[in-house]
């Protein structure tokens, strides 16, 4: 397995020495440089995965390199983090301006940094393999004008299909622009507060925000991967028999962040011997989505029901939230994103989540069926329908 490797600049080599001591314990290649155009140098004839930059530096500071590295198309997409000393809110802003992704305060707290590093990694490698898929699409998009290049038959249907499919492509990259954007705000806000917090030394409450910011991020990543899986028929089912229960237990546990956040109780009722057939991981992913739906979209202090009941030889497992109810329109396009028209008032579409079209691509996977409906008493409810183990 290739080895992550780290580059770390900074001027002063004890400071180079306590950094390689840390990351020592981890499968690093790790590289050095004592200034800012050696850094670059060494970007110009390696590649890096990471960059650990201080930015208090002689002749070419750290915001100098960061600058240059990320106006070249080598290295623009090289996370780099800084190694600071300052907690000036106006630093930090700074910094994410000119494109670095996150900051590290002197003196060192290993395990922050290890974590630190390890996210950005993690969502660096994620982020390329995302960026292979979209590339892995466009090939086939071109490789169907091929086709409809050699054949006379059936042109209109052909173009018709490829318009589709390049609007899907195009409404996919769409989508993780504007989820991304959340996340990465979240982490700039958060960073801003926590120079009260180092300050006096205590509360490292936000710090885990700024992970969960990042594990959110990530998150997206996750699912946008799957979304490609599903879509074009890459993911090898497991048909297991799963416990309702088990389902909801595991997909609730990964939500208590947004369930705390947002006040709401969840009530379960689901006896302990209805088992489904299907996909274990593709279960959880899907109920998580619908609760996430309606956790979000639930008032504050308000109750969200979960339920399933026998329909022959079938269960049918429903969630139901007292919130807002989908708007005109909208529930037509509640599954097909990929299928939304150009020409429709997006102001409309109130409570429209993309975590809705996992559930339908995870639902047709199983041969299985998933509505959504306004209440008739207020709110809304999803539910899915899988044969009995």
């Amino acid at each position: 397995m290739k080895k992550n490797r780290i580059l770390i600049v900074d001027d002063i080599p004890d400071n180079i020495k306590v950094l390689q001591a840390i990351l020592s314990n981890k499968s690093y290649e790790v590289h050095y440089a004592l200034n800012g155009k050696d850094a670059i140098m060494l970007c110009v004839t390696h590649s890096f995965d990471l960059i650990l930059l201080d930015i208090m530096m002689p002749e070419m500071d750290g915001y100098e390199v960061c600058e240059y590295l990320k106006s070249k198309d080598k290295t623009k997409d090289i996370p780099v983090i800084f190694l600071t000393a300052k907690v000036d809110s106006e630093d930090i802003i700074k910094g994410f301006d000119i494109g670095a992704q996150d900051y590290v305060t002197k003196p060192f707290n290993a395990q922050e940094l290890i974590a630190r590093v390890d996210t950005h990694l993690d969502l660096k490698h994620k982020n390329e393999a995302l960026k292979f898929m979209n590339l892995q699409l466009e090939e086939r998009v071109a490789a169907r004008t091929m086709e409809l290049e050699d054949s006379n038959k059936n042109l209109e249907e052909a173009n018709r299909q490829l318009s589709t499919l390049e609007e899907s492509k195009n409404d996919f990259l769409s989508l993780m622009s504007t989820e991304l954007r959340e996340p990465l705000n979240g982490i700039v806000g958060f960073a801003d507060m926590l120079e009260y917090a180092i300050k006096n030394k205590t509360n490292l409450k936000y710090v885990r925000f700024i992970k969960q910011a990042c594990e959110k991020l990530i998150g997206i990543s996750d699912i946008a991967l799957l979304l490609s899986a599903l879509r074009f028929d890459r993911y090898e089912m497991k048909v297991l028999g799963i416990p309702v229960t088990e389902i909801v237990k595991l997909s609730s546990e990964k939500l208590k962040p947004l369930i705390s956040e947002r006040k709401v109780k969840l009530k379960v009722d689901i006896p302990k011997n209805f088992i489904v057939k299907g996909d274990e991981r593709l279960l959880e992913i899907c109920m998580e989505k619908i609760l996430e739906n309606a956790i979000t979209n639930a008032p504050s202090k308000s109750e969200i029901n979960i339920g399933a009941e026998l329909q022959g030889n079938k269960i049918k497992v429903f969630v139901q939230d007292s919130g807002a109810h989908f708007a005109d329109g909208e529930v037509n396009y509640t599954f097909r994103f990929y299928e939304l028209k150009k020409d429709e008032d997006s102001k409309n579409f109130k409570r429209f989540t993309p975590g809705l079209v996992v559930v339908k691509l995870v639902m047709d996977l199983h041969k299985a069926k998933v509505d959504v409906e306004n209440r008739s008493e207020g709110g809304v409810n999803v539910s899915f329908l899988l044969p009995q183990y």
